[in-house]
């Protein structure tokens, strides 16, 4: 965030164990982010936060969770960050995607799209969600292969929304209702944003959420997609509650799982009725088709 100073947290662990670790990681910062490195088996895990850590909690908790994962106990760094504004550093990073019909870019690269392109104008946030990412690629590369497919029907559901990208896509390629949430306040305030500057305000409605929890999110199902860009773990605990607010027959998008944790995002979901109908891999991480 602009105009304050903050605690970075920082390791590196086996990416069959990241999960266990973020949920540790999250009692000790604001935000955490996951980056799995490309060509090997590990995953950089950042944490973000205001205060300064308890670091023999800190050391406790991490060596904790290493122990019961069955992995060595990772070399942590804990480094103060002075007053920078970091998402302006980083913003000019971000140069623009292509993923399929869409076409992502920030404030800093507002040359014409190309020719047929969707545009979405994403910045760089503390929320998750800037086009960037293997699984958010995923996600609008499967959008539009429902789209194509003519197996879209309003309401959508934008389910763990992050900067709302996957909902504003939507929007502006069918210019129909949205329903985007997030357990994240801040997420939540920037996805509202967002939808505002891409002029799809009239289409899209932001929530905070735990899940389906909100009535106000669940009252506007059943829904003609889900889109859930997660992690596995909630994936295959909300796999009920997708089942039962989805329309009939409508197809359900799931992601941020890698490809080691497909076997159990995919029983969680035949469980309800819903089988994989495709997939789509961008490096370690996996994108699932379901109806």
């Amino acid at each position: 965030m602009a105009g304050n100073d903050a605690w970075k947290i920082e390791f590196y662990v086996p990416t069959v164990a990241h999960d266990a670790f973020s949920d540790t990681l999250e009692l000790f910062a604001d935000v955490v982010s996951l980056f799995p490195i490309e060509g090997t088996r590990e995953t950089r895990i950042t944490g973000y936060g205001a205060d300064a850590p308890d670091e023999a909690r800190l050391a406790a908790a991490i060596a904790g969770t290493a122990r019961l994962a069955g992995v060595v106990t990772p070399s942590t760094h804990v480094v103060w960050l002075p007053d920078v504004d970091w998402v302006a550093e980083n913003q000019a990073s971000f140069a623009p995607i292509r993923a399929r019909r869409f076409y992502i870019h920030d404030s800093d690269h507002m040359d014409p799209p190309p020719a047929g392109a969707v545009p979405i104008r994403v910045d760089a946030a503390t929320a998750f969600g800037t086009g960037h990412h293997g699984t958010t690629r995923g996600c609008l590369e499967a959008l539009d292969r429902l789209i194509n497919a003519g197996l879209v029907s309003a309401p959508v559901l934008d389910l763990g929304c992050g900067t709302g990208i996957l909902g504003i896509a939507a929007a502006k390629a069918m210019r129909v209702p949205v329903v985007a949430s997030d357990i994240d306040p801040i997420a939540v305030t920037k996805a509202r944003e967002n939808v505002r500057v891409n002029g799809v305000a009239a289409f899209v409605r932001t929530f905070e959420s735990r899940g389906l929890d909100a009535v106000a999110v669940r009252r506007h199902g059943p829904f003609g997609l889900v889109l859930a860009n997660i992690l596995a773990r909630p994936l295959e605990r909300l796999a009920p509650l997708i089942a039962a607010h989805r329309a009939p027959g409508a197809p359900v998008i799931l992601s941020g799982l890698l490809r080691t944790q497909e076997p159990q995002v995919i029983a969680a979901y035949r469980r309800t009725g819903l089988f994989i109908r495709a997939r789509i891999h961008h490096d370690e991480w996996s994108t699932l088709i379901c109806r």
